[in-house]
């Protein structure tokens, strides 16, 4: 008895073969849809009459059916059709193709696909376009992640001419849908939160961004967006460089790769950020990993040794920022109530000047169900008032947007009105 998985492969990658050999350039398998649980056999894309590159073929596999009802393959077509608004739709059942009209009724045997009629190549101005593409590179990456560094490229798009503005928002696109997904939570942060954290970096963001704990580099790119938006409104911000560490390799690597496309000087490194070389920088953006109990004792600058991560990944982060900038530490809300960080933090209320405390409601972390806190630190600031703010949890989402009410209060308070707000 055969096995179907095997025997659905095998027709996959003839039919892959056959667009190719149709002109199809850029085929994929299995392609992600972001905000959907669909995974379309075969996508292939094409020019339009305008030369822009869109989706122009889909393709439903069913291996050994009976091929005397195609049409119940049809609403398979038709859903994969509109989601993705392809011109030319089929369905392959066995080795042979069916084609559906363009008001998706019928399914008509045909011999093999029909060539792109405006070419192959082209160009992109659409990120979502793009995006499915970077979904599927990253899923593939981080199905199988190696203990061992591995080479990690940007997925080359053969007959794409692709704006790197476009490329960016893609990546961008591509790894908000992934991070929702099983396995890779814990190395990303959700756009919203990686938002406000650059948000929150406010008037200091200069010089170098450091992450000591970067994962993918969620936060790191929030802040390239920020240095971005401010060039194209035409600003003159100071320089903006990146620098990030992440403990696991093959993250690391995908964090150097989605770099490349940062528009700001960018440096990734794999390593733990308690034994590298860290750089002093002017800003830090961080979510320390969670759980976590460090393997050996690490002296704080208060003097008192701890092994609880959180305590030690700002520490850490302190000892690394530069008279006069500022550090944004996502972390647990139990930070600020742990006994045994008590010392600690009266410490740093008393040396530093603790901007901001904001918290996040259950859930709003990825992959997590704890509630979190948002540290601000400036270094150098005279102690004093430290805004607080909760977001509550049926519009959390609204009140800490970069726009939002909570943010904007926050920013105000840190580097604009002298009154406290909470």
């Amino acid at each position: 008895m055969s096995n179907p998985k095997r025997q659905h492969d095998a027709i996959a990658k003839h039919v892959v073969e056959q667009l190719r050999h149709a002109g199809f350039k850029s085929v994929e398998s299995e392609l992600r849809i972001a905000g959907t649980n669909s995974r379309p056999d075969i996508v292939a894309w094409a020019a339009n009459e305008d030369g822009k590159v869109v989706p122009w073929v889909v393709v439903e596999i069913k291996s050994g059916e009976s091929t005397s009802k195609p049409e119940l393959v049809l609403p398979q077509v038709a859903q994969y059709a509109n989601t993705l608004g392809t011109v030319d739709n089929y369905a392959v059942i066995g080795a042979k193709w069916f084609k559906a009209d363009r008001s998706l009724r019928r399914l008509e045997p045909v011999i093999g696909p029909t060539p792109p009629p405006f070419g192959s190549q082209g160009y992109v101005d659409d990120p979502a376009v793009v995006a499915p593409l970077l979904t599927n590179w990253l899923a593939s990456l981080t199905r199988e992640m190696a203990p061992r560094e591995l080479g990690v490229a940007l997925p080359e798009l053969e007959g794409f001419s692709v704006s790197k503005a476009a490329y960016w928002r893609a990546a961008m696109k591509a790894l908000a849908d992934t991070t929702s997904r099983s396995g890779f939570a814990q190395h990303s942060s959700s756009p919203l939160l990686a938002a406000l954290v650059a948000r929150l970096v406010g008037t200091r963001l200069e010089g170098l961004v450091l992450d000591p704990f970067s994962g993918v580099g969620s936060f790191l790119w929030a802040v390239a967006d920020r240095a971005r938006e401010a060039m194209e409104r035409g600003e003159r911000p100071a320089e903006v460089s990146l620098y990030g560490v992440e403990l696991e390799r093959r993250t690391a690597a995908i964090a150097r790769a989605i770099g490349q496309l940062a528009g700001v000087p960018t440096e990734i490194v794999a390593g733990d950020a308690f034994h590298v070389g860290l750089p002093m920088a002017r800003v830090i953006v961080t979510a320390p990993p969670l759980g976590m109990r460090l393997p050996q004792p690490y002296e704080l600058l208060n003097g008192r040794v701890t092994t609880d991560m959180d305590l030690a990944a700002v520490d850490l982060s302190l000892r690394h920022l530069e008279e006069g900038g500022r550090a944004v530490i996502l972390l647990p809300r139990t930070f600020v109530n742990r006994a045994s960080g008590e010392a600690y933090r009266e410490y740093l209320a008393n040396q530093f000047r603790v901007g901001a405390l904001i918290g996040t409601p259950r859930g709003a972390v990825p992959g997590t169900s704890f509630a979190g806190i948002v540290l601000v630190v400036d270094k150098g600031d005279e102690p004093g008032e430290t805004f607080v703010g909760q977001a509550a949890d049926d519009d959390w989402q609204v009140q800490l947007g970069v726009n939002g009410p909570l943010t904007k209060a926050a920013v105000d308070y840190l580097d604009g009105f002298s009154e406290m707000w909470s």
